[in-house]
């Protein structure tokens, strides 16, 4: 692997972990904002930058993806992603990996958002069980 690519895969690591940093801490801002969110609602500001700062770091690692790959992605795919990632970003996958090696991307980028929410229940759950008098919460 050459130094170039170490690079790209080093900040395609560094993005999901990120990710999943935003994921946990989403978590536990909203249960300590709002301890009975399934009642009261979702603090939206904070639900808003959560996803805003997703899709920073999911566009970064697409950038690293890209770069990895020496490919340019349309303007087109790249709205796309913005309006609707799951269907995008899989055609992403489908179109810029040779057959045969196409499902395990898709795979693990829908592995990647179930991971995601799971480590924002993780988040949830650990500040349930700090706040004081309060029952953890069951948001699955």
């Amino acid at each position: 692997m050459s130094e170039t690519d170490d690079r790209w895969q080093r900040q395609k690591a560094t993005a999901i972990a990120g990710m999943f940093g935003v994921s946990l801490v989403t978590g536990i801002v909203v249960t300590a904002l709002a301890p009975n969110a399934a009642e009261t609602g979702m603090p939206l500001g904070i639900q808003l930058v959560a996803n805003i700062v997703l899709f920073v770091l999911g566009f970064r690692w697409l950038h690293a993806d890209s770069a990895a790959l020496d490919i340019r992605r349309p303007t087109w795919l790249n709205i796309g992603i913005i309006l609707m990632a799951a269907v995008f970003v899989p055609y992403y996958f489908f179109k810029t990996r040779p057959e045969g090696a196409r499902l395990a991307p898709i795979l693990r980028f829908f592995g990647l958002i179930f991971a995601c929410a799971f480590t924002s229940v993780i988040g949830s759950t650990l500040m349930a069980m700090l706040l004081p008098g309060s029952a953890p919460t069951a948001t699955l």
